[in-house]
């Protein structure tokens, strides 16, 4: 990692030249194949009940307006001045860490008249708005912009209901965790984002500020030196390197649990999680990806082929893994009266897949279909991005080509090995009848 006592330590992995800077971290992934400059900075945050609100807010507050752009117009007109540069910023979820993030995409300056540095301008950019907020005379946030964010926040949470998709993912994964931190909600709960106030968000943002991992990613021609320069007043040089524990599997407290929920829904909602015991960076990851693959990832896999093409009972069929909680889903949309059969049909396919039941078409089809995605993903500074804050979080993993090489080389053997460890947690159903058939009363 370097000289001991270096306040600046460098490494490479994953196509990432790797810098740490006190409590914050440059990832810069050098490549040519971009006419844009994509720069990410990402406060990761401990997610838990009491906070979760406060840690969905302070993004919606800091791209309104800064000391240098203090309105929101102003701050646009900047944007536009960056040669039409686009910037975001948002709240995610990793499972139990909250991510604060802020994303600015801009063009390179290779390609302008005169060549502009727009990779410093960006960085420029990113620090006004972390570190110099528009802050009152009272030495608080905005309370007009707090309330509009706040309100803004509560229709978002509101129109969760109206995607029961989504709903009843979060609720199964609330039924999951059984209130661990990782069911929580990125956002929190309403009652909890009517009552935050400017003071007490202004005093939260600045925690943040002090005390939190701030990661910085850039993808394109950049110079990683000149990313590390450029970042030192935006990430503090002050104290240790970042302590990220690595995640590590959730461990489940159901085996076999059912939670039915009625709502006056059209289609039903049957949402299954499975326990891997691995997140992606275990070595046996890839052969569990090609299981997930070949059960539900893809229109050949057995899911949408069994429940939806040759039984007719679901409007869609998958099965998807989180990598970070060593979590597996699998969901369908269903006639409520078809849940039973329906479920009978999955669990059958998913006792197939341990005995071995994989036929080489199945194996060749998925790896080809990894193949395709995982190239697409290179095209997406974006996705490479979020590949990288993955790996960072779990520990380890692989991506790109060293991805696909892996793919390529599990057999049926590897998948019949981790398919004998995936265990049904919990099975949620979201139904709009009062009694469907086999549904528990």
């Amino acid at each position: 990692m370097g000289q001991e006592g270096r306040s600046e330590a460098s490494a490479v992995a994953g196509g990432f030249e790797t810098r740490t800077h006190g409590r914050g971290v440059t990832y810069c992934y050098t490549t040519d194949r971009f006419k844009t400059i994509s720069l990410h900075a990402v406060w990761v945050n401990p997610l838990t009940a009491a906070e979760a609100s406060l840690g969905a807010l302070v993004p919606a507050v800091l791209k309104r307006a800064t000391q240098r752009w203090p309105s929101t117009t102003r701050l646009h007109q900047r944007l536009e001045e960056l040669y039409g540069a686009h910037f975001r910023a948002d709240v995610g979820k990793v499972a139990d860490r909250q991510l604060i993030s802020f994303h600015l995409e801009l063009v390179d300056g290779r390609f302008l008249p005169g060549k502009p540095n727009t990779l410093a301008f960006g960085l420029d950019f990113l620090t006004e708005v972390l570190r110099r907020p528009l802050v009152t005379s009272a030495g608080h946030f905005d309370p007009t912009l707090v309330e509009q964010e706040k309100t803004l926040l509560l229709r978002r949470m509101e129109a969760v209901i109206n995607d029961k998709g989504q709903y009843a993912a979060l609720r199964l994964l609330e039924s999951v965790a059984g209130g661990r931190p990782f069911g929580l909600r990125k956002w929190g709960q309403p009652e909890e984002v009517s009552a935050v106030g400017p003071e007490a968000l202004y005093s939260y943002y600045l925690t943040l500020r002090a005390t939190r991992p701030l990661l910085v990613l850039a993808v394109g021609a950049v110079d990683p030196d000149e990313v590390a320069a450029a970042a030192r007043e935006l990430i503090s040089d002050q104290g240790d390197a970042p302590e990220l524990a690595a995640l590590r599997p959730y461990e489940p407290l159901h085996r076999d649990a059912e939670v039915v929920e009625r709502q006056p829904v059209s289609q039903g909602k049957l949402q299954q999680a499975y326990a891997t015991g691995m997140t992606a960076a275990h070595p046996d990851y890839p052969a569990m990806m090609m299981y997930a693959g070949v059960l539900g990832g893809f229109p050949h896999s057995k899911l949408f082929v069994n429940v939806r093409e040759k039984a007719s009972l679901a409007y869609y069929a998958y099965a998807r893994l989180d990598g970070a909680l060593g979590l597996m889903m699998v969901g369908a949309g269903i006639e409520s009266a078809h849940y039973a059969r329906a479920r009978q049909i999955i669990e059958a396919q998913v006792r197939s897949m341990a005995e071995g039941q994989i036929s080489e078409a199945e194996l060749q089809f998925t790896r080809e279909a990894y193949r395709n995605e995982i190239e697409a993903e290179q095209d997406s500074p974006d996705l490479i991005i979020g590949r990288k804050l993955e790996t960072v979080l779990v520990g380890g993993g692989l991506s790109g080509v060293d991805l696909i090489s892996v793919l390529e080389r599990v057999q049926r053997t590897d998948i019949e090995r981790v398919a004998g460890q995936v265990l049904l947690d919990t099975t949620y159903f979201l139904t709009g009848e009062e009694k469907g058939e086999g549904q528990s009363t």
